[in-house]
């Protein structure tokens, strides 16, 4: 019997924050990584922010994303890749709406903070706010 918590194959799991699907836990990677899908349905991204212990890697599917790793920025379409090495400040945003990306978290250890980022943001947060608060237990670091 598989865990209801498990997603199956083309599935993945709510993280109670809307555009946001869990394709691969933690816990199913045995910690190697995590594999989730945002979709924006309209422009915008996070503040600028680093993950101390996890490197982030990106695959847009769908829209334009601008990307800011340290000082460089690129712009990704659609079958497009980066990556973000741990402890490099990036943000991104979309260009277009919807814009729909494939997010790699390695090691995992990020998916409660995006289900608490996701109650944050319901309950009237900012994100810089949601993202400052959080900091202090998760690994996702606002900087300027």
């Amino acid at each position: 019997m598989a865990n209801v918590e498990e997603p199956g194959p083309n599935q993945g799991v709510s993280l109670g924050r809307p555009g946001w699907t869990m394709l691969a836990s933690g816990e199913m990677t045995q910690g190697g990584f995590e594999l989730f899908q945002e979709v924006r349905p309209t422009k915008g991204g996070p503040p600028p922010h680093v993950h101390r212990e996890r490197d982030e890697a990106f695959f847009v599917l769908e829209g334009r994303y601008i990307f800011v790793r340290d000082h460089e920025e690129v712009e990704l379409l659609p079958g497009e890749f980066i990556f973000v090495p741990r402890g490099t400040r990036h943000e991104f945003r979309t260009l277009v709406e919807p814009s729909r990306t494939l997010i790699i978290i390695a090691p995992a250890g990020l998916e409660l903070f995006f289900r608490e980022m996701g109650a944050s943001l319901a309950a009237g947060a900012t994100a810089l706010q949601a993202m400052t608060e959080l900091s202090e237990t998760h690994d996702s670091h606002p900087v300027d």
